[in-house]
């Protein structure tokens, strides 16, 4: 273990000063990833996978009495407009804030490999310094340019490829919440349309029953 932590900090050193750049990105990162990702996780329309839920699934939980189901159902919606009102603005709550994170890890993860591109260009000119000195120092610098190169870039990478895979499973998780949502959507429009339906049927019988005892009271007088 010893051994491994005196390589490790070794390879630090030799790979120049932009290595602190480098680790103060991954840890900025990493903890921006992993906390996106387990936020999107542990939210309940992910969770429940309520988008594999059919119509009877989802009335069930609604009966149950799933609180979290019932603010996110538009319940009260009496016709289609009001329903797509609502989820509307559902979609506002949720999904803007995590594309602007998504978009915005995408840019901090493509920043490291040009962080150690940059690290090339530097090493390349300690190399030419090197070489372009005389002495007994112009191996050295060369080897030291060359090392600082080859180091940087392979942080960068080594830093970006992990955080790419992570940030796919953050995408796929976004379009499970949205597939989540319009799943709901989709069930309030249903039952909006049979409230629609329901109230017309009753509006057609109450007015059948109201003709004949205005008619009988007509005749009457």
């Amino acid at each position: 273990m010893s051994d491994f932590i005196h390589e490790s900090m070794d390879i630090w050193a030799k790979g120049g000063w932009l290595m602190l750049p480098l680790f103060a990105l991954t840890v900025f990162i990493y903890y921006a990833v992993m906390d996106l990702l387990l936020r999107l996780s542990r939210h309940f329309l992910i969770r429940s996978k309520y988008h594999k839920l059919s119509d009877v699934e989802l009335s069930t939980a609604l009966r149950s009495g799933n609180r979290e189901l019932a603010q996110i159902v538009a319940l009260d919606a009496r016709n289609v407009a009001e329903a797509r009102r609502h989820f509307e603005e559902v979609r506002n709550e949720y999904l803007p804030i995590v594309n602007r994170r998504i978009r915005f890890l995408a840019v901090l993860i493509t920043t490291g490999p040009l962080v150690g591109l940059l690290g090339t260009v530097a090493g390349m000119l300690t190399t030419f310094n090197g070489m372009a000195s005389s002495g007994e120092s112009k191996f050295a610098s060369v080897v030291s340019g060359v090392s600082e190169a080859l180091i940087t870039t392979q942080g960068g990478l080594i830093i970006s490829i992990p955080a790419f895979v992570m940030l796919s499973l953050i995408v796929q998780r976004r379009n499970t919440l949205e597939r989540c949502i319009s799943r709901l959507e989709q069930y309030s429009i249903r039952m909006a349309l049979r409230k629609g339906v329901r109230n017309q049927v009753d509006d057609r019988i109450s007015g059948k029953s109201f003709i004949p005892q205005f008619t009988q009271v007509l005749s009457g007088s």
